[in-house]
């Protein structure tokens, strides 16, 4: 960076003011490094999740249920759940940036709770809701959703 711009001073012709010994002393104190190069699609941003997974030594530090190992294996496999989890991850800061790997696998260990546990209550809902329509006590016989109620309907205006 610093050569670059001594390029580019010395490249336009001579500067107006001299300069000083000291300048790449205090050019350095006043400029900052450029970021390292981010990932810039879904599939690279996914593959470096699962690379921090797999480099991180403390990904199952906390991690010691019966299957969790297996678990985030099989969710690091799909792009969109490691994508998912980094969204809610969001960012890190720099002391935090080492650790995103184990992070990751909590997140996805996590989702993976949260998503079963939401398909466990859909199917208990959906067996309650077809059990209590079918039950002729769920409603009383003058009501609607009674299931004897339309024949009692149409039978009686026959």
């Amino acid at each position: 960076m610093r050569a670059l711009r001594w390029k580019r001073r010395h490249h336009h012709g001579a500067d107006a003011v001299q300069v000083s010994p000291h300048a790449a002393h205090i050019s350095g104190m006043t400029t900052t490094a450029a970021a390292a190069p981010t990932a810039t699609t879904d599939a690279d941003r996914a593959e470096a999740g699962r690379q921090a997974i797999a480099t991180c030594p403390e990904t199952f530090e906390e991690l010691r249920g019966e299957g969790d190992q297996q678990l985030v294996e099989y969710a690091a496999k799909d792009d969109a759940k490691v994508l998912a989890a980094l969204n809610t991850i969001g960012e890190l800061s720099p002391e935090q940036l080492p650790y995103l790997g184990k992070f990751l696998a909590e997140q996805l260990v996590e989702d993976a709770i949260e998503a079963e546990s939401v398909k466990q209550l859909g199917a208990y809902r959906a067996t309650r809701q077809a059990r209590t329509a079918t039950d002729p006590l769920a409603y009383e016989e003058t009501d609607p959703k009674h299931p004897g109620y339309l024949d009692r309907v149409l039978g009686a205006a026959a």
